[in-house]
């Protein structure tokens, strides 16, 4: 007893004068790996090789003192160089890992989405891509704010995407049977004449498309009545997910690009999502506005607010009315 007193007494006078010279430091972050299997003598090196400790032998000392010895936990963790031993200790204890987050806004195409996460070191982009492809994905990575551990594998990451596209669906959509896979989920019919393939699809559309919430129902209303008239959808999202476009005016050259997302050309919806959708757009197309609106053009480019018609002439009056303004 009268040896931890001793020592925990020279603590005290160590953190006394430590805490005055921690703060003179800069704040200096780093992240450091402590590997599975790690002892804690093995942890005190890595800290005091790191900078984040002066002393191997109090971090013993005190992590023995405090139980901590056998309940440290591997993983990465981010450091600061202000952080005194007990605060590492508390941090690695916890097992309080380092983690990346990261947001991914609605309507992120998979390019982004994937260049975001190059950006941040969790996937290689040209990879992601394809495996998005591959597994017909695109328009069900659920844009969200996500927390990722350094190094955690890409599959992992869409996995996860992927997985919070379904429970928001489920919570928030249709009801779906504990068991099935994402293919099938595709497959389940949620209005009379569309399925949630069909939806996604259609409300990756409406995403690009609707720049605000109030505007959003109307325009899942408009393509809705087209599709059901069997007119062309005629948005021009399409065309620049088509042509990889997405600044600058469009062309009457830019619309005859042959392409099946291209739906001034090709009839219908285009083949896959043109983006990932989030849940007011999905929400827009099963239940749209009650309009016989046919038409819209941009009447505000600052707001991204439409101007609605039901008669073509009233649409190229409406036009020509705010190109003279």
């Amino acid at each position: 007893m009268k040896l931890i007193r001793v020592l925990l007494i020279a603590a005290v006078i160590y953190f006394l004068g430590l805490g005055a010279f921690l703060l003179t430091q800069p704040d200096d972050k780093i992240i450091i790996n402590i590997p599975t299997g790690t002892s804690a003598a093995g942890i005190a090196d890595i800290l005091k090789t790191n900078g984040i400790i002066s002393s191997s032998r109090l971090f013993l000392i005190i992590s023995h003192i405090t139980g901590s010895s056998d309940r440290l936990q591997s993983g990465i963790y981010r450091f600061s160089k202000r952080m005194t031993i007990p605060s590492a200790l508390y941090l690695i204890k916890k097992g309080e890992c380092y983690k990346l987050k990261i947001t991914i806004p609605e309507g992120y195409t998979t390019e982004q989405i994937a260049e975001l996460l190059e950006i941040n070191k969790i996937a290689d982009k040209k990879q992601f891509v394809n495996y998005v492809a591959k597994n017909k994905l695109s328009g069900y990575l659920f844009p969200e704010t996500y927390f990722f551990i350094p190094g955690t594998n890409m599959e992992t990451v869409i996995k996860t995407l992927a997985g919070q596209f379904i429970k928001k669906i489920n919570k928030n959509v249709i009801s779906i049977l504990p068991g099935l896979g994402l293919n099938e989920i595709k497959k389940i019919r949620v209005t009379k004449k569309m399925n949630l393939n069909d939806i996604i699809i259609l409300a990756s559309i409406v995403e690009k498309e609707a720049k605000t919430d109030s505007e959003r129902k109307l325009i899942a209303a408009v393509f809705l009545n087209r599709l059901n008239k069997g007119w062309y959808l005629e948005s021009c999202a399409t065309v620049r997910y088509a042509l990889k476009k997405y600044k600058g005016p469009l062309t009457y050259k830019d619309l005859k690009i042959y392409s099946p997302y291209n739906t001034y050309k090709a009839r219908g919806l285009p083949p896959e999502p043109i983006c990932n959708p989030g849940l007011k757009s999905i929400q827009s197309v099963i239940n749209p506005d009650s309009s016989d609106a046919m038409f819209f053009f941009v009447i505000n480019a600052d707001s991204g607010t439409h101007k609605f018609s039901r008669y073509y002439k009233d649409h190229l009056g409406g036009q020509k009315s705010a190109r003279t303004k």
